[in-house]
């Protein structure tokens, strides 16, 4: 039998960095098996570092749905808000990714404000692009809204600072003055400002957000947590034609108190008799007749995130890459 040569001792001395070394997940299943409670928290930080996005078009009506495509790469300490439009000029599909994260350079009160970056991309190329930053700074919670060509955005015209209350990340939104609607042309891609109505005077209690009813595009805030109003700019860009369309109060929605929670129109008939709301803390849909001011509350257990959702329009166009 032969012997089995002694292994050499060796150093490794090299400024080369080692390459990166990826584990299946089974492997770190079974690692994790095998450490203390302790040991698992001082990895925490580190056991998610990204995810990863796809998208797909899917149209109803024609029952096809694209392939997957536009992947995109989420790292840790940072948050993407999609929006997808169409450029109808070219008639190419558009994913914008809104990304915002901590600006470490400026803090108030040890809290990081945070800054935004925006990517396009196209259906027509199938790659991402970086476009000019976003001009204000857009409130969190808040997804971009698709209307004529353009996606829109409720921003601040300067810098906040979130704060975490019970999980939850709240935002500054500092002075009614200061917000603002922000609105990206998808086929310039440039942006452009608009006011929000003259008669919203004072901060909420909840934060505002901006909506396509009835083919316009509406702003709805709270009123002194008695009352929800909702204004609508008829023509769209032009600030003169901001109107305020309804003004309800909570006790008619059966609503005593928000607790921190906000609500959200959905769907507005088209004699505006029959209004459907949501709440995107408590997860309930409130179907309220305007005429009789009467009410039906539906509370859904799967946790339908109906704060997204948008009215469907029946459509023959074709899903791209099919």
């Amino acid at each position: 039998m032969e012997d089995i040569p002694p292994i050499k001792k060796q150093h490794l001395q090299s400024n080369t960095p080692l390459p990166p070394v990826f584990i299946p997940n089974e492997l770190i299943s079974l690692i994790l098996c095998f450490l203390s409670v302790k040991t698992i928290m001082q990895f925490r930080p580190r056991l998610v570092t990204h995810i990863k996005y796809w998208f797909y078009v899917w149209n109803p009506a024609t029952r096809t749905i694209s392939d997957k495509f536009g992947f995109l790469r989420d790292y840790r300490d940072s948050t993407f808000v999609f929006s997808v439009g169409c450029d109808y000029l070219t008639g190419t599909y558009k994913v914008v990714a809104l990304h915002i994260g901590k600006n470490k350079e400026k803090e108030i009160e040890n809290k990081s404000l945070w800054r935004s970056k925006v990517k396009v991309f196209n259906s027509g190329d199938n790659c991402w692009r970086n476009i000019r930053s976003f001009p204000f700074v857009p409130i969190l919670g808040n997804d971009g809204v698709h209307f004529s060509g353009t996606i829109n955005w409720l921003a601040i015209h300067s810098d906040y600072a979130p704060i975490e209350v019970g999980g939850t990340f709240k935002t500054l939104i500092g002075p009614v003055e200061k917000c603002v609607i922000v609105s990206l042309d998808l086929l310039t891609e440039t942006y452009t400002q608009f006011l929000l109505p003259t008669g919203f005077k004072e901060l909420p209690y909840d934060k505002p957000s901006v909506r396509v009813l009835m083919d316009c595009l509406c702003f709805s805030h709270d009123f002194k947590g008695t009352e929800f109003v909702i204004w609508m700019m008829k023509e769209f860009g032009v600030q003169e034609s901001w109107t305020q369309l309804f003004r309800i109060e909570y006790v008619n929605l059966q609503i005593h108190t928000m607790n921190g929670d906000t609500l959200l129109p959905l769907y507005f008939s088209k004699n505006g008799d029959t209004l459907i709301f949501t709440t995107e803390i408590t997860n309930k849909v409130f179907i309220y007749n305007r005429r009789d001011k009467t009410v039906e509350i539906t509370i859904f257990d799967n946790r339908i995130r109906w704060t997204s959702a948008i009215e469907y329009v029946e459509s023959l166009v074709p899903t791209p890459w099919k």
